[in-house]
């Protein structure tokens, strides 16, 4: 039988299609398999002013609920980055990213929701840990709604200095309540999440702390959450920190 070298390569070229297609959903199954149990969303709700700082500072953006991720949703992100990279010559990814984040809604904040429940079910760094993460971050976008996404990344979230969740991190940071919390402050502590360490003080770092808000209220801004005033207006207010604690070092300098 003579050898069709158009056949040939148009089955390879399905083959390879095929087989891009099935490797997502396996390493998926496969996630789900070896991670630890799945997480269950918090049941405390937060305000509407905190809640959209949380989904600004997670990237996500006009979406009105999690983009369910799959091969196409990830396709088309690597064909945006890919565009955006043939048009965009300055270093770094965060402008590609930026531009391209609709394909992926809060990507950012659900990878660092699944991060940390690795973490809370002792997982080290590890090609287990990297792939049930993976599954885990697939499963959140299509088990959990906005709101449920969003009440548990403010239960579970680290927000410097050791604090965990955003009622704590309210109250030792300006003294009162999550729910009491303004604009401009909701916005400050959003821009804290994800921050494990008890390096950055904002007693001792006004103006880094200002700028850290700065850019989550750029992105209610860029999200239509609020209007030029507004983003002026709590761009330029006081931090409106409470007292520190009483342990709190003297700043230096």
């Amino acid at each position: 039988m003579p050898f069709d070298k158009r056949k040939a390569i148009f089955g390879v070229l399905i083959a390879g299609i095929t087989g891009g297609l099935l490797f997502l959903p396996a390493i998926y199954f496969i996630g789900l398999a070896i991670a630890p149990p799945r997480p269950i969303p918090a049941t405390a709700h937060v305000s509407p002013v905190v809640a959209e700082a949380l989904w600004a500072r997670a990237n996500g953006g006009r979406a009105t609920e999690l983009t369910p991720l799959s091969p196409v949703v990830m396709a088309q992100f690597a064909a945006c980055m890919a565009i955006e990279d043939f048009k965009d010559t300055t270093p770094g990814d965060a402008r590609r990213v930026e531009a391209c984040r609709d394909y992926l809604p809060a990507m950012q904040g659900v990878e660092y929701l699944s991060t940390v429940h690795m973490r809370d079910a002792n997982l080290k760094p590890s090609f287990r840990e990297g792939i049930s993460r993976f599954a885990t971050s697939v499963w959140l976008t299509r088990s959990w709604t906005k709101t449920e996404f969003l009440d548990s990344l403010a239960s579970r979230g680290e927000f410097g200095a050791g604090l965990r969740g955003v009622e704590a991190a309210s109250r030792a940071y300006f003294d009162k309540g999550a729910g009491e919390l303004t604009l401009p402050q909701a916005a400050l502590l959003a821009s804290f999440i994800g921050d494990r360490s008890t390096a950055f003080d904002p007693w001792c770092e006004p103006t880094a702390a200002a700028q850290m808000r700065g850019r989550v209220l750029q992105r209610m801004r860029d999200d239509l959450v609020i209007d030029d005033a507004g983003f002026t207006a709590a761009n330029t207010s006081e931090l409106a920190l409470g007292p520190p604690p009483a342990d709190h070092k003297p700043c230096s300098g």
